[in-house]
């Protein structure tokens, strides 16, 4: 299991280019003839993309939520529509 979260850990440090010097150098090598880390990569790149994705769609939920309050304000509301007529 520890192997397993190191390599997980090298894996993250090379996508978000933390890797650096010889580990690098190495890491590259490593990739470069094995297929199976290869697929790892891809996979880890994948959860980053839909990490990613959740993030952002929790930040529009939160923004909505703002807008939504600052909008049951009736005068706000007015005064901030009035600017765009």
């Amino acid at each position: 299991m520890r192997k397993q979260l190191t390599e997980i850990e090298e894996i993250d440090a090379f996508l978000l280019q933390t890797l650096r010097g010889v580990p690098l150098l190495v890491f590259r090598a490593r990739l470069a003839v094995s297929a199976e880390l290869r697929a790892k990569v891809r996979q880890q790149q994948q959860v980053h993309q839909v990490i990613k994705y959740l993030g952002r769609e929790e930040q529009r939920q939160q923004l909505q939520a703002i807008h939504d309050h600052l909008m049951e304000d009736a005068s706000f509301h007015h005064s901030i529509t009035s600017i765009f007529q």
